[in-house]
């Protein structure tokens, strides 16, 4: 079994400066989206057994880390492909360097695994673009995954339940994060992933016509306090609370 994981380098919602409602995106760092990791073990867990390898393409938008990434590898992914000089938070632009990359540098898939949307960004976008540009099928916000043979059965975990669908390989799968829980590699299978093979691919190689999509900028939300002083007893500080908070609709 043949599998792709996608991965991005995102950055660190937690970690991201603010002066006023500018974010400092330039000083933020970078980890692997959240729910990216959900799908790298859901590729090595297929991998362990059914056999095969799995291989990790992470298109950079942003800021690189390769120490972030050799976490990512350290999971079990047999190699990593990454693609440098893509400078757009576009994910249909990424989908299409993704396509490109498995074409030209002809890389085998039987399945191709995502996070259902990344944690900076959450465009829930990628995996259908991808499948689109590969015209093969897609199974989107998967929260449980079975491969039997040429066939892949889910359960797609939706707002009002769940549904059960199935799909011929090869095929694009997007995770959610209850699908399973990312194991932790220890610190020696991160120093070994630094030794596996990297393949680097420039973006100028590739056939990255795609519809555009300009970010004209990211606001941090500001939320004003009221900030009022009450006077009085503490009956009537009661009442005056009270009467706020019905206008605000808060109570009725």
């Amino acid at each position: 079994m043949e599998v792709v994981v996608c991965v991005k380098l995102a950055y660190d919602e937690t970690q991201i400066p603010v002066e006023g409602d500018i974010l400092l995106l330039e000083r933020a760092p970078v980890k692997v989206s959240d729910i990216d990791r959900n799908a790298i073990e859901e590729a090595v867990r297929i991998k362990e057994k059914l056999g095969g390898t799995v291989t990790a393409i992470t298109v950079v938008t942003g800021p690189y880390d390769e120490t972030v990434l050799n976490e990512a590898i350290a999971m079990g992914v047999d190699r990593a492909v990454i693609v440098e000089g893509l400078r757009e938070h576009n994910p249909l632009k990424t989908a299409r360097a993704v396509a490109e990359t498995l074409r030209r540098k002809g890389i085998k898939y039987d399945l191709i695994l995502c996070g259902e949307g990344s944690s900076d960004q959450y465009s829930c976008a990628f995996a259908p673009a991808l499948a689109e540009y590969l015209s093969i099928p897609v199974l989107t916000f998967v929260g449980k995954l079975e491969v039997d043979g040429n066939c892949v059965r889910a359960e797609r975990f939706l707002e009002t339940g769940y549904e059960r669908v199935e799909s011929d390989l090869p095929a694009i799968v997007s995770v959610t994060s209850e699908i399973n829980e990312p194991r932790i590699p220890s610190v020696l299978q991160v120093m070994k992933a630094g030794r596996k093979e990297k393949v680097q691919v420039r973006s100028e190689e590739l056939d990255l016509t795609a519809p555009e999509l300009k970010v004209s900028e990211i606001r941090a939300y500001v939320r004003e306090r009221l900030r009022k002083k009450l006077d009085g007893g503490m009956e009537t500080a009661l009442k005056e609370i009270l009467e706020i908070l019905r206008e605000k609709g808060v109570i009725s």
